[in-house]
């Protein structure tokens, strides 16, 4: 069952993969579109960053990417494990090719301590990647990257809060920005004001110039939880676009320690069996 944005009418969202929150927030509530002063705006962002995943879940998604002319490219497919350790924020990634072989594993960790993103080619020794490169795509021909699914701009330390709006629902908006000479400079994002939960982020270069927004497009309902369900990133000079598209979920149970270990990469990790189909 699956529900557009524009449309939805639930009373909670479990969790939302990626996009950086992984459960159902604890934050504040203020009436629609009321201005929150820059104290509420603060603990609304801090319980957005403290919410915590209800249960580990294990996700395969395709990925098209649909340039500005021309016909789509052919999906590439992969599978993501989430997962919560204290307050730090779990996520492994693996992604095939267009052929269905390995092409890339990543391991990322965020948390109020900062972030570090762990990779593997093709089965090669996992590095860790420079944070000032981050933007490394998922697969050949895509634009999405392990930045994109991570998130840590949610925990950067220089956010300030902008305002409350609507796009397409109620959002209150933030301002990241990044350390000097890191890329994105700033990132602009939208937390929904009533499920507390992103829904869009724009990134920006070092001269104010946009250069890519995510967009969570729709969202699921598995095992009487709403979840991400598609999201879309647009690169603003190209116009090309990536959509991830949920294909697959398993909720609940626990992984291996060794899921979320760097050394782990380069071979595949184990698979729930409880998957269900969105």
């Amino acid at each position: 069952m699956r529900t557009r944005l524009l449309s939805l009418s639930v009373r909670w969202v479990a969790c939302l993969i990626a996009l950086g929150c992984f459960a159902q927030s604890r934050v504040p509530s203020a009436p629609a579109l009321d201005q929150l002063t820059a104290e509420q705006g603060l603990a609304f962002l801090a319980g957005f960053r403290t919410a915590r995943l209800k249960s580990a879940l294990c996700l395969r998604f395709e990925i098209v990417h649909k340039p500005r002319k021309g016909d789509s490219l052919p999906a590439v497919k992969g599978t993501l494990w989430a997962a919560t350790q204290g307050e730090a924020q779990l996520l492994r990634g693996e992604i095939n090719d267009a052929q269905g072989k390995p092409a890339l594993a990543f391991l990322t960790v965020k948390s109020a301590q900062g972030s570090r993103v762990w990779v593997s080619r093709r089965g090669a020794p996992a590095q860790e990647l420079d944070n000032k490169t981050p933007l490394i795509p998922l697969a050949e021909g895509l634009i999405l990257t392990p930045f994109d699914l991570q998130l840590p701009f949610t925990h950067w330390p220089a956010t300030a809060y902008l305002t409350t709006e609507k796009r397409r629902r109620p959002v209150h908006t933030f301002d990241a920005l990044n350390q000097i000479g890191h890329e994105p400079a700033k990132v602009n994002y939208a937390i929904d004001h009533v499920y507390g939960v992103l829904i869009q982020a724009t990134s920006f270069d070092a001269n104010g110039k946009k250069t890519r927004t995510l967009q969570v497009e729709e969202f699921s309902k598995v095992d009487e939880q709403w979840m991400l369900a598609a999201c879309s990133l647009l690169d603003e000079t190209t116009r090309d676009a990536d959509l991830l598209r949920i294909t697959e979920a398993a909720l609940g149970g626990s992984f291996a320690p060794s899921t979320f270990e760097p050394a782990t990469l380069a071979e595949a990790a184990e698979q729930p069996t409880t998957f269900k189909k969105l």
